[in-house]
């Protein structure tokens, strides 16, 4: 059974379980508040002894009242009172000289209930002397051995609840009003045990569960906590949980690069909490892994505030959305979620990626409107049958393969699919009367030098095409919004350096002096939203991202933020440009007519017209994918007038 199909439903004993400690947690809550308006001046030594007296008296008290069943005699009424007067004054002297009130009850932990244990011993020790050596020669030392016990036993148990009591109310007071960040923890049995104990000092933590790799831990309890899976459900629970942080509690873990490119690609913080052992044994690479932000661009993220422009576009409509388990895909059915549309369409190849953002969210908001399908965009029957089924008024197009190098080796593939299936996927929504048509492309096609981009820029020209017949043959809107690389998104550089940062580097990079423009996955979807707004008909956006970034910077500024030192903690290797690499990017071409759109942060791009003959050539092309001939295909795209040129290293590879 999958993980999250077995973690999703709660059996009414759970259910009753989680009940329970809500009611806790509100009990807490409110004696902590009482607890809080307290006078700051009764939190002193004096006042712990006072209490301490206090239980000793009720200690003795309810001991004789268990011995005699509640009937004490009254020759024994005169011991009792007499003790209740002595033993108390001699308990708290005994816990001060002893140490006893050295630990802070806020932080009392198993240790200190060892220490009061201990120091509480000697007075019941003088009691026992009092009562074996004297006991016959005076009433007040003829004391039940019984009592002796109880009363010591008693004691304990009280004084140590009193302090457990202040260290709860002391945690339900810091988290009042906190905001807790639900937390995975991450490690095996024996770290989880420490780390656990370490993290409930943080107001901000909330634990929602514990990965072990120990496969006798799975379906126990650590400190409270279920082990719901080893580190490898780590994708699945981060969907179905709403995990925000990841805490790995042992930094010699073999899987820690893999679970932190998993976290990033969700864009999860996650933070490694090393042992004193990890520490002692060196094992300990870096302690904080930076989330993937702006602030590692060291620039100030867009406002993610949608516009209201945007909100009356996707009032009421029927929205879909092509490669929604993707990055990009996955941001994009998330900020449309949240809009005031009456349906959202979620369509993928991958039924894994499907039900992860699906059941995202289900969890998150209203589901009524919402409709997952695995199907592929190169399926035209498929394709067809989709948007007469769901009747889309506006479609995203996010479905693509994006992977320079593996393109490279697989042309006749990238071309079927980010070609015809865009094809596809265009002439679907505007047989069906789709009112927008927006295609997410990239600047690797501008002047492309791989597979990736040249396949995208004809891509860009298609959609231009189809565009320009907007109220001539059709009514729907097309267009195209062309942005870099996307932070965090999977297979993104940041994932990759976090993730050999993680393993102790290398960190590789292929040119020291390689640039790209960088944004957020959720900045460059608020702005995709804004694009699909304006009136277009074939016209290509581009996204301001500010200035390039040089990779070589961004790596170094990565080990910092890790805590660590570039070429000393973490090396950096050159290992060369990969075939279709550029060596710096362009948004757009030389000659290119750049405006603004009523968006501070959208530009139009006019470049070119559509070459004369091309949906002839676009039909030569998809005929030489379809048949797999790459060596054909990589000549058909060289030429086709889209200013292809592919690198040296390319050429070498396919020479």
């Amino acid at each position: 059974m999958a993980t999250a199909d077995r973690l999703l439903p709660l059996s009414a004993d759970r259910t009753r379980r989680l009940g329970l400690g809500q009611d806790l947690e509100k009990l807490f809550n409110y004696c902590a508040a009482w607890v809080d308006n307290l006078p700051a001046s009764l939190f002193n030594r004096v006042t712990q002894m006072a209490m301490d007296a206090l239980i000793c008296a009720f200690a003795i008290f309810v001991s004789y009242q268990l011995r005699f069943d509640a009937s004490v005699p009254p020759s024994h009424q005169v011991t009792m009172w007499t003790w209740i007067l002595i033993l108390p004054l001699l308990r708290a002297l005994s816990l001060l000289y002893c140490g006893g009130y050295d630990a802070i009850w806020r932080y009392f932990n198993l240790h200190d209930a060892a220490v009061l244990a201990i120091t509480s011993t000697p007075p019941t020790i003088v009691w026992a002397i009092a009562r074996f050596i004297v006991g016959k020669t005076l009433l007040v030392t003829q004391i039940p051995v019984s009592v002796i016990v109880l009363e010591y036993l008693l004691f304990v148990a009280l004084a140590a609840n009193v302090r457990v009591f202040r260290r709860v109310t002391f945690e339900a007071a810091r988290r009042s009003g906190v905001h807790r960040r639900r937390t995975l923890l991450v490690g095996t049995a024996d770290t989880l045990a420490g780390s656990l104990r370490q993290v409930a000092v943080f107001p901000d933590i909330n634990i929602v569960g514990l990965l072990s790799t120990d496969e006798e831990s799975q379906g126990m309890r650590i400190g409270g906590f279920s082990v719901m899976d080893q580190p490898s459900a780590l994708p699945d629970l981060l969907t179905t949980h709403g995990v925000e942080l990841v805490i790995i509690a042992d930094a010699s873990l073999d899987s820690i690069g893999s679970m932190v490119a998993t976290a990033t690609e969700f864009g999860v913080e996650v933070r490694l909490l090393p042992s004193a052992e990890n520490v002692l044994r060196g094992d300990v690479r870096v302690s904080v892994l930076p989330k993937p932000d702006m602030a590692i661009l060291d620039r100030t993220a867009a406002r993610l505030v949608q516009h209201p422009v945007v909100v009356e576009a996707f009032r009421g409509r029927t929205v879909l959305i092509t490669g929604a388990g993707g990055s990009i895909g996955a941001e994009l059915s998330r900020q449309v979620a949240r809009l005031p549309v009456s349906s959202l369409v979620l369509m993928d190849q991958d039924e894994n990626a499907i039900f992860e953002i699906s059941n995202e969210l289900t969890k998150t908001g209203p589901t009524a409107g919402l409709v997952p399908v695995v199907g592929d965009i190169r399926d035209k029957a498929q394709v067809q049958r989709v948007f007469r089924t769901t009747r889309p008024h506006i479609v995203l197009h996010a479905a693509a393969y994006k992977h320079v190098p593996v393109m490279e080796e697989n042309v006749s593939e990238a071309v079927i699919n980010n070609v015809l299936g865009t094809r596809e996927i265009a002439d679907a929504a505007i047989e069906c009367g789709a009112e927008r048509f927006l295609m997410i492309s990239t600047d690797k096609a501008v002047r492309p030098t791989s597979i990736m981009g040249a396949t995208k820029r004809i891509a860009e020209l298609l959609v231009q095409e189809r565009g320009a017949e907007f109220n001539g043959r059709h009514q729907t809107r097309c267009s195209c919004v062309r942005f870099g690389n996307v932070m965090g998104s999977r297979g993104s550089v940041v994932p990759i350096f976090l993730r050999q940062i993680a393993d102790g580097g290398p960190i590789t990079i292929t040119h020291e002096e390689m640039t790209r423009y960088f944004m957020t996955i959720p900045e460059a979807v608020q702005l995709v939203l804004q694009a699909v707004t304006l009136g277009s008909q074939g016209d290509l956006y581009m996204l301001d991202m500010g200035d390039p970034v040089k990779i070589a910077d961004l790596a170094r500024r990565l080990i910092r933020m890790s805590g660590l030192q570039p070429d000393k903690d973490i090396e950096i290797e050159i290992v060369g440009t990969r075939p279709g690499e550029k060596i710096h990017e362009q948004l757009w071409s030389e000659g290119a007519e750049v405006s603004d759109t009523p968006f501070e942060r959208v530009l139009s791009v006019h470049s070119s017209e559509v070459p004369s003959g091309f949906v002839k050539t676009l039909g030569d092309l998809e005929e030489a994918a379809m048949t797999r001939d790459d060596v054909e295909v990589r000549r058909q795209l060289e030429g086709i007038p889209i200013d292809f040129r592919r690198s040296a290293q390319a050429q070498a590879a396919h020479a």
